[in-house]
């Protein structure tokens, strides 16, 4: 298959102000993916083709947002691009956590065995984080798979990279690619976990990741799990509990639903988090940077989903 051109979903360049500052209209960027981009993923990657949707109408005017804690904070139409409300957006920040969404799509474009082993080892924990897996825990890639996006453990994000055959460096070299193929143009990755400082964005490029990432059956289903259990080959019980407390709020209810979402955390970072959820014919995606609190950054989440959900209308 030839290059392929495909249409910018969201990103970082938007043109004019369509008459208020929360109501911005993205321009279509195009890019040419990498050759190593498999297929699957560049179809994944293709946002909804122009004129298949209108933006969302406001319902109310004069409501130009919600007061907030985080550093930056961005809430985007996923059928149309549009920015519905941000601020801080040209904040080139620690993102944490965030990280392993694009882990987890450089390691799809690997093709991994999912009944494969996988062997924590100790320098699986040179990146610190939650302890939740023991060096010497032996899982399939399945389980390490979960426990990478739903419990947001770093050695088992290292030790996926490592699984691949690929170096750390070549594994984040991947990561970094990946970022510029899919137009993240002020994203960049130093490591499979996010642990380090140097793992930036904004919160325009983060939510663009999110559509991408949320795109792929794996990843949905493994961060809307309320957590993970399974046994080591050893025959040890390894419970991780899930990091998105979201999912058990009221945007998980009724008439709402959480498509996916990651949460994050060091002490750079603060608090982060990019969660979609939908009411009825509304699909947005939230993104939070710098919260001070893990409670800030959830309760940051839902008030600005909350607002966006009250304030817009979509036509079905």
């Amino acid at each position: 298959m030839g290059w392929m051109l495909v249409n910018s979903f969201l990103i970082s360049l938007f043109v004019g102000l369509a008459g208020r500052s929360d109501l911005l209209r993205p321009v279509n960027l195009t890019f040419v993916p990498p050759a190593k981009t498999s297929p699957a993923a560049l179809q994944a990657a293709q946002p909804p083709a122009p004129g298949l949707a209108q933006p969302p109408r406001k319902k109310d005017p004069d409501s130009l947002g919600v007061k907030l804690t985080a550093k930056s904070a961005a809430l985007v139409d996923t059928k149309t691009g549009t920015l519905l409300f941000s601020y801080g957006q040209d904040q080139i920040l620690p993102i944490a956590s965030i990280t392993k969404l694009m882990t987890a799509l450089v390691l799809l474009d690997t093709q991994p065995d999912w009944n494969a082993k996988v062997t924590i080892q100790p320098g699986d924990f040179d990146y610190s984080g939650l302890l939740s897996i023991k060096a010497g825990d032996t899982m399939t890639t399945q389980e390490a798979w979960d426990t990478m996006l739903s419990g947001s453990v770093n050695a088992a994000a290292t030790a996926l990279a490592r699984s691949t055959g690929l170096t750390r460096d070549q594994f984040v070299a991947r990561m970094n690619a990946k970022a510029q193929a899919l137009g993240l143009s002020h994203t960049t990755f130093t490591d499979p976990t996010g642990y380090g400082s140097g793992n930036v964005s904004t919160t325009l490029d983060l939510a663009r990741l999110a559509w991408n990432a949320l795109a792929e059956d794996r990843i949905r289903q493994a961060v809307t799990l309320k957590g993970v259990d399974f046994k080591t080959e050893a025959g040890d019980a390894r419970h991780i509990p899930a990091t998105d407390e979201l999912l058990d709020s009221f945007l998980n209810a009724g008439d709402y639903g959480v498509v996916g979402g990651k949460t994050g955390f060091t002490d750079e970072a603060g608090y982060t988090m990019v969660l979609r959820a939908t009411q009825g014919p509304g699909d947005i995606i939230a993104v939070i940077l710098g919260s001070p609190t893990s409670d800030d950054r959830f309760q940051d989440a839902k008030s600005l989903l909350a607002w966006g959900f009250r304030t817009f209308e979509w036509t079905k």
